[in-house]
């Protein structure tokens, strides 16, 4: 693909390389300092932005209709630090992403999340849901579910019998009770022999004393679909825990040592052909001083408190005692888990990922499956025109020290026009061509091309040398914010303690 922006003169083209060369000297960004919260897929900064990755977007970009962000709870729940309750929205058809308030949900603690159901926690113990539409985008008004009340906290996993499958809740009582119900909400049922419980985690439920206890799954496989006794039980050979983690199919436990236990399933073969094999709870020597784990696709990552992270894997048909784990990172001081993948904080402030990717869920600006190691997620770079801050439809990217924006996203509000072809060359190859011409009149004919497939860059015709070459990710071709910026008369300018760069144009 070629694009072609006019320039002042033949001289200026002669400069440009050696100009781009020092910008890019003054592009670097510092570490990241100025983040209040983050998660799997997002994160919030000191100024009250709220920025996301994950999907369409490569890198973190910021939802510009939402300021003062406090919490995140999935689902596109924000609150505010004036705790009133938001939800935004991408629109199918276009990057216009809608925010509205969510005046129910006011006085919100947790979100669950099963399926194409929400349940929402309020501080006053009461529960109330709503369900996605069929197209994905919309939800029905929360509406309180009663039945159960006191609620200090949700979780659920699936069920089923010969003729369907459904989500059984659990909901653990401020009292320390646990209940119960499908998800028609018709029947709420006591757990029986709960008591003083603090954390529940699928058909678990963890003592004040260290002791786990479970009741029965339904499942059609195991016990042909006979009704099961909601009595709970002592899970033998495992106790004094303080955590308990994993998903429904492998289980881990922090206990008062920080050691940590595994249970459940390990998984081998692929596709259709996964097998899952059980065993009961074993110590796990090959780690010490244990703060954080979880189950991420076929592995067990650990946090220890020194800082370090560390994975192993549970692709065997049984997992041994003294399983080896190699180090992935060191100086982190937190991870959040995602569906695929984990997100890590460094000491230094930095967020780094590690696993699947093939949606762009680790922030680092490309769609490769997985990568070998962690990644640093891509800072979250906003940029100013005019003192007027500026969407885009994905965040800035940062490599070699420039920094790269969308196509769309900036220059033709500074007065380009764009345009696109693909031509079919002699070799039977698809060349892609962006051309980009100044409107003004006033102003001297400016035209950069830029080679869509090669990334090759010309001025009014003479070939310039970028540092970095434009790329594509995703479709969307990517180009030097500061290059293009200052051939169309603009001023730019980093402002690396905001995290900003300004534009300036007369």
């Amino acid at each position: 693909m070629k694009k072609w922006i006019s320039i002042v003169s033949a001289l200026l083209v002669l400069s440009l390389a050696s100009n781009a060369s020092a910008a890019a000297a003054t592009e670097k960004t510092t570490t990241t300092t100025n983040l209040t919260s983050y998660g799997a897929d997002y994160l919030t900064k000191t100024d009250g932005s709220f920025w996301v990755w994950g999907g369409n977007r490569s890198v973190p970009t910021q939802i510009h209709d939402l300021n003062e962000v406090q919490a995140y709870f999935g689902s596109q729940y924000v609150m505010k630090k004036d705790l009133s309750v938001w939800q935004w929205r991408t629109s199918a058809y276009s990057e216009a992403v809608k925010v509205t308030p969510v005046q129910e949900l006011d006085n919100l603690v947790d979100m669950f999340l099963a399926g194409n159901r929400t349940i929402a926690l309020k501080g006053d113990g009461t529960i109330l849901s709503t369900t996605l539409s069929s197209d994905g985008l919309t939800t029905s008004n929360f509406t309180p579910i009663s039945g159960v009340d006191n609620v200090a906290a949700v979780d659920g996993y699936y069920e089923s019998d010969l003729h369907k499958s459904w989500t059984r809740y659990v909901f653990l009582k401020k009292d320390g009770t646990v209940s119960t119900t499908r998800d028609d909400f018709e029947n709420f049922e006591t757990i029986q022999n709960l008591t003083d419980i603090i954390q529940i985690k699928n058909n678990l439920a963890l003592k004040k004393d260290g002791s786990i206890w479970s009741w029965p799954i339904q499942d059609y496989y195991k016990n042909q679909g006979a009704p099961i006794d909601l009595s709970a039980t002592p899970f033998k050979g495992i106790s004094n825990i303080k955590r308990l983690k994993g998903n429904q199919n492998s289980l881990l436990a922090i206990d008062g040592a920080s050691q940590l236990w595994f249970w459940g399933a390990t998984i081998t073969g692929s596709s259709d052909g996964i097998t899952y094999h059980e065993q009961p709870p074993i110590l796990l020597k090959g780690i010490k001083n244990v703060v954080d784990a979880y189950i991420v696709e076929r592995s067990i990552v650990t946090l220890t408190g020194e800082g370090n992270v560390y994975q192993t894997s549970i692709e065997n048909e049984k997992m041994p005692s003294d399983s080896k784990f190699t180090l992935l990172e060191k100086e982190v001081s937190s991870l959040k888990k995602g569906g695929r993948h984990i997100i890590m904080q460094k000491k230094d402030g930095s967020l780094w990922g590690w696993g699947v990717n093939k949606d762009a869920q680790l922030g680092y600006g490309d769609y490769e499956f997985s990568h070998d190691g962690p990644v640093p997620v891509q800072k979250p770079i906003s940029i100013s025109l005019n003192g007027e801050s500026i969407p885009l439809s994905n965040g800035v990217i940062t490599r070699n020290g420039q920094n790269f924006v969308p196509l769309r996203s900036l220059f033709e509000k500074l007065g380009a026009t764009i345009t696109y072809k693909e031509n079919i060359t002699a070799a039977k190859t698809i060349d892609k061509q962006i051309m980009i011409t100044r409107s003004a009149t006033d102003k001297p004919t400016l035209a950069i091309s830029i080679n869509g497939v090669t990334g090759a860059t010309m001025v009014n015709n003479k070939s310039v040398n970028l540092p970095t070459l434009p790329f594509i990710v995703n479709g969307s071709m990517y180009l030097p914010l500061r290059f293009i910026s200052e051939q169309l008369g603009a001023n730019v300018e980093w402002l690396p303690q905001e995290e900003r760069i300004a534009i300036t144009m007369q």
